[in-house]
C-alpha cells in the first residue's frame, strides 16, 4: 500500500504543476500565476512523463481485493495514459477551437478567482502578464504543426480570429472579460490593483492577441476545408483517433463499433419520441416532431432571467427529492449562473474549503437558443443529481486520494451526468411530459454524437454530412447542431463519453438489481464512492 500511495502522491503532485487548465476551470488558487506550457518540446516531455507514470502503475503489485487500492492503481494508470493521448495535437487542433479552445475558456473563467490576500493579487497579475508569452507560444506551435501538414479547419481559425477581433474592438474597461476580476478581498489598495491589471491587459495581452489574430488569419488560408474536417484526413490521424476513443470511453471500442451502436440507439429513441411526443404534438412522424420542437417559438426562452428562474426551481425540486435516492449528499450548495460566452452549459466544482459553491453555468447570450422543454434535463445533468453530487462528494471526501477526487475520467463523469437525466425521470422530477421529451432530446443528441463523431474522424464524413444527419435525427436548432458539429471537429472523441458511459452504468445497475439486497441508494453510493475510475474498474468495484 505504501508504494501505491507514494506513486499516487508523486503523480498527483506532477499533475498539479502541469494541468493548469484544470485549475482555471475550477478557479483554483493552486498554481495561480502559471499557464500550461504549449511548446512542442514541453508537450512531448510531458507525454513521456505521463506514460512513465502509467507504466509504473501497471507494474505495481497491489491487493486486488482492496477496492481503494484497485481504484487508485487503475485511475493512475488510465488517467496518465489517456492524458498523454489527449495532448497529441492538442495545441494546433483543439486549443484554437472558437467555442472550447484555450482563449474562449480563459475569457469565461479568468475573472472568477476567489482572491483574498495581496499575494494572491500579485500572483494573479503575474498570471495575466504570462498570458502574452503563452499566446505567442501557441502561435509558434500552430506554425510548427502547419509545416508538418497539421492545420485546423479553416472556418475554425477564422471564427476564432473573428471573436478575438470583436473583443479587441472594445476598449479596456469594466466590460472587458480580462479585466473583470475583482481585487483581493484583503487588498490594501484595490483601485491601484485594478489599474495595474488594466495596464497589463492593454500593454501586454492585447498586442499578443492581435498577433494571434494575424497568425490565425494566415493559417486559415491553409486550413482544411469543410469536406475534410476529421482526423482521418491527417497522416496518422485514424490511429490517433482510435487512441482518443479509448481515452474518452475507457473501453476497447473500434470507431465502426461505436458508429453502429449510435445508429441503433438513434433508432430506438425515435420510437420513444413517437410514443411520448406523438400524443402531445398530434403526429407520429419523427421529422414533424423534430420540426415542431425546433421551430415553435413558444417552446423557447426570451430572457436569461427566466432561464435562471426555471433552472433554480428545478434545482430546488431535485435537492428535496435527493435523500430518497442517495444515502450521502454533499454539504456544498449548487447555484445557477448565467454567462454570455463559452460552452452552452457546464459545471464547476465547489472549493473544498467552502469558498466557492458548485456552479452550473449556462450561456444565455441568446436566450432563444434555449428550449423550455430541454432546460430541466440539462439542469439535472449539470447539477443535482448529476455532476454536483459527483464532484461535490468527491471534493468533500476525507478518504479519497486526490487522484480519485480531481483527475477526470470523461466516460465516468459524463456517463454519470447522462445517467442522471433518466434517473431524474425515475425520481419524478420532470414537471410535464413535454419536459420528459426534453430528456429524449438530450438522449438523441448524445446518441447522434456516436454516429457523427466517428463519421467525421474515422469514416470521412464532411462537415455538412454531419450537420444533415443530426438535423434529421434530433430536435436541436440548426444553429445548435452546427455548434455541436464544430465542437466534435475540435475535440475528437470527447463527445463519445456521454452515451458510452451512461450505457455502461445502466448495464452495471441491471446486473446488480436482481440481488435480494439491492438498494438504489447503496448502488448510487457505490458508483460515487470510489472517485473517478475507468468504467472497467467501476464494474469490478460495484459488482465485485
Amino acid at each position: 500500500m505504501s508504494a501505491l500511495i507514494t506513486l499516487a502522491d508523486e503523480y498527483y503532485a506532477y499533475r498539479q504543476t502541469t494541468d493548469i487548465n484544470r485549475h482555471l476551470w475550477d478557479c483554483s488558487l493552486e498554481q495561480l500565476e502559471h499557464w500550461e506550457d504549449v511548446a512542442p518540446d514541453a508537450v512531448a516531455a510531458r507525454q513521456a512523463r505521463l506514460l512513465e507514470f502509467a507504466d509504473r502503475a501497471d507494474r505495481l503489485v497491489i491487493d486486488e481485493h482492496d477496492p481503494m487500492q484497485l481504484a487508485l492503481r487503475d485511475s493512475i494508470a488510465f488517467t496518465a495514459r489517456s492524458k498523454a493521448h489527449q495532448l497529441t495535437w492538442d495545441a494546433e487542433l483543439q486549443a484554437i477551437n472558437p467555442a472550447m479552445g484555450l482563449i474562449p475558456l480563459a475569457m469565461v473563467f479568468i475573472s472568477r478567482f476567489p482572491l483574498r490576500t495581496d499575494e494572491h493579487g500579485e500572483q494573479y497579475l503575474r498570471k495575466m502578464s504570462g498570458l502574452a508569452p503563452l499566446v505567442d507560444d501557441l502561435v509558434a506551435a500552430l506554425q510548427a504543426a502547419a509545416l508538418e501538414g497539421r492545420v485546423a479547419l479553416a472556418r475554425h481559425l477564422s471564427a476564432s480570429a473573428d471573436a478575438l477581433e470583436a473583443y479587441l474592438a472594445a476598449p479596456v474597461g469594466e466590460d472587458d472579460a480580462l479585466t473583470a476580476q475583482a481585487p483581493p478581498l484583503e487588498s490594501t489598495d484595490p483601485e491601484d490593483w485594478k489599474r495595474r491589471l488594466a495596464g497589463i491587459v492593454e500593454a501586454e495581452v492585447r498586442p499578443a492577441l492581435r498577433r494571434y489574430v494575424e497568425a490565425q488569419r494566415a493559417l486559415a488560408e491553409r486550413g482544411r476545408d469543410d469536406d475534410h474536417p476529421g482526423l482521418v484526413h491527417l497522416d496518422g490521424g485514424l490511429e490517433h483517433y482510435k487512441d482518443l476513443v479509448w481515452a474518452h470511453t475507457t473501453l476497447p471500442l473500434e470507431p465502426a463499433e461505436v458508429h453502429q451502436l449510435g445508429l441503433e440507439v438513434v433508432t430506438a429513441l425515435e420510437e420513444e419520441y413517437r410514443e411520448l411526443a406523438g400524443p402531445l404534438l398530434g403526429t407520429t412522424d419523427n421529422a414533424e416532431i423534430y420540426a415542431r420542437l425546433r421551430d415553435d417559438e413558444e417552446m423557447h426562452y426570451h430572457s436569461g432571467e427566466d432561464i435562471v428562474r426555471d433552472a433554480t426551481r428545478a434545482l430546488e425540486r431535485a435537492t428535496e427529492a435527493a435523500p430518497e435516492w442517495f444515502a450521502h449528499l454533499p454539504r456544498s450548495a449548487c447555484v445557477a449562473v448565467a454567462i454570455t460566452s463559452g460552452p452552452v452549459a457546464f459545471y464547476s466544482a465547489p472549493a473544498a474549503d467552502g469558498s466557492k459553491p458548485g456552479e452550473f453555468f449556462f450561456n444565455a447570450a441568446d436566450p432563444s437558443a434555449w428550449s423550455t422543454y430541454e432546460l430541466e434535463a440539462i439542469t439535472y445533468h449539470e447539477s443535482i443529481p448529476g455532476h454536483h453530487l459527483q464532484f461535490a462528494l468527491h471534493a468533500e471526501s476525507t478518504t479519497l486520494h486526490p487522484v480519485l477526487r480531481h483527475l477526470n475520467v470523461t466516460a465516468y463523469l459524463e456517463g454519470w451526468g447522462l445517467y442522471t437525466e433518466r434517473l431524474a425521470d425515475e425520481m419524478g422530477l420532470y414537471t410535464s411530459d413535454l419536459s420528459r421529451v426534453g430528456m429524449l432530446a438530450a438522449d438523441s443528441l448524445r446518441a447522434c454524437r456516436l454516429v457523427v463523431d466517428t463519421g467525421l474522424h474515422a469514416l470521412r464524413w464532411t462537415r455538412q454530412e454531419a450537420i444533415d444527419y443530426m438535423a434529421a435525427h434530433c430536435p436541436l436548432s440548426i444553429h445548435q447542431i452546427t455548434a455541436e458539429v464544430d465542437r466534435y471537429i475540435g475535440q475528437p472523441g470527447q463527445a463519445l463519453a456521454y452515451m458510452i458511459g451512461r450505457r455502461e452504468i445502466q448495464a452495471i445497475r441491471r446486473e446488480a438489481e436482481p440481488a435480494s439486497e439491492f438498494d438504489i441508494r447503496e448502488f448510487h453510493d457505490q458508483v460515487l464512492r470510489y472517485g473517478m475510475v475507468p468504467l472497467t474498474t467501476l464494474r469490478t468495484l460495484v459488482l465485485g
